[in-house]
């Protein structure tokens, strides 16, 4: 939603009244859901969603934001680094790893990565969370390795199809209803171009 705003501009003694485009959203990074269920998706024991400022919000509550903040600038994680920017291009999002693995064996020898974000899939950077979608729904590589932006981060490498054959078990699982929130089914679902 856009509206103007009129401005009196006084320039070489003269009065000028001009009308101005103003959003009452600044474009960032990391919006609000504003009460909206945020979108996600599942792929074997790893959980998947935009970031958001509810997710810093959740993520520093109980604790002090600065002591959140100065964690997340350690390791150079983009959710701090990059918290008040806009998007670099239509349709960014940062992606997270909203909450630790699930229970499951392919898991064994890799530390969490509950609160990262990822920053390439098989070297494919990822633009987004339908982005990151796509690309694993069309991988056809034996494994899939998850690169984080953090410093310090290690790249988990699982099996690919190890991986999508748990998800199911994993789900039933964990009583969790579906794999991911509608708009990221209808994509996982979808045919990959030829």
């Amino acid at each position: 939603m856009s509206s103007k705003v009129t401005l009196t501009v006084v320039r070489a003694g003269r009065e000028l009244v001009v009308s101005v485009p103003v959003s009452p959203n600044r474009p960032r990074i990391l919006p609000s859901l504003q009460g909206a269920y945020p979108p996600y998706f599942i792929y074997g024991p790893l959980v998947f969603s935009p970031a958001t400022e509810d997710f810093i919000a959740a993520v520093t509550s109980g604790t002090t934001a600065a002591a959140v903040h100065t964690t997340l600038e350690s390791t150079h994680s983009s959710l701090a680094m990059r918290r008040n920017d806009p998007p670099a291009f239509a349709g960014e999002e940062l992606v997270v790893v909203p909450s630790p693995f699930f229970p499951h064996q392919l898991t064994k020898g890799y530390s969490s990565p509950a609160g990262r974000v990822v920053k390439a899939v098989n070297g494919i950077p990822i633009k987004s969370l339908r982005h990151l979608v796509e690309v694993l729904r069309d991988l056809k590589d034996e494994f899939v390795t998850f690169e984080f932006d953090a410093r310090y981060s290690e790249a988990p490498v699982f099996p690919r199809k190890e991986m999508v054959a748990a998800t199911e078990e994993i789900l039933n699982d964990n009583g969790v209803r579906a794999q991911g929130s509608p708009d990221m089914l209808a994509v996982w679902n979808t045919q990959p171009p030829p």
